[in-house]
């Protein structure tokens, strides 16, 4: 694997709002290289194909949530929804995106073997994350639900990537509503 540059750096970020914003499907080397004023070899110096590019990006996204994971690892449970949720948020204040995960789910049968395989390696660490911050927390007696984590876990990642795509429709007050009625019911 080539090492980052400047150049692929910036193609990973364009690449990722693109996908977020059009889907991967639409996304074009042409867009890209058109945005950054770079030529297309430029690109394919990085990325032989559009599905090294795709991977990447995905593969970007669980370093970047990896990260995420490790700084707040010395937070309580709530604290750590809390984080999460504020960071989730941030898809709408960036030009009204949907999060990767939701982008991929929504292009899953046209996407590439293996950017399937990257995109449901990632659903699974965001799934585990939240499992063990439910059990944590329900352990601790600051969460309170109904069945096991690994469901709640299933529900509260559908409903926030959900909350995410209808806010497009009818505006960002439908994932702060869906936001707060999740923490809502964890403290039933």
């Amino acid at each position: 694997m080539k090492a980052r540059t400047d150049t692929k750096e910036k193609i990973i970020e364009l690449g990722t709002a693109l996908i977020k914003s059009i889907g991967y499907p639409s996304l074009s080397y042409q867009q890209i290289s058109s945005q950054l004023g770079i030529k297309n070899a430029a690109i394919h110096y990085h990325y032989p194909s559009k599905e090294d590019l795709g991977c990447d990006i995905v593969s970007n996204e669980i370093a970047r949530f990896e990260k995420f994971i490790s700084s707040v690892s010395g937070l309580g449970p709530l604290e750590k929804l809390e984080v999460f949720l504020g960071s989730y948020r941030v898809h709408l204040e960036d030009g009204n995106k949907i999060c990767l995960i939701g982008a991929g789910a929504s292009d899953f049968l046209e996407l590439p073997k293996s950017m399937q395989l990257v995109y449901t390696e990632y659903l699974f660490l965001l799934k585990n994350w939240f499992i063990d911050l439910l059990e944590t927390g329900r352990k601790a007696g600051v969460f309170h639900f109904k069945g096991e984590p690994v469901n709640k876990a299933s529900v509260m990642i559908s409903a926030l990537a959900g909350a995410l795509q209808h806010a497009r429709l009818i505006g960002n007050d439908h994932y702060d509503a869906v936001a707060a009625q999740l923490k809502e019911d964890l403290k039933a």
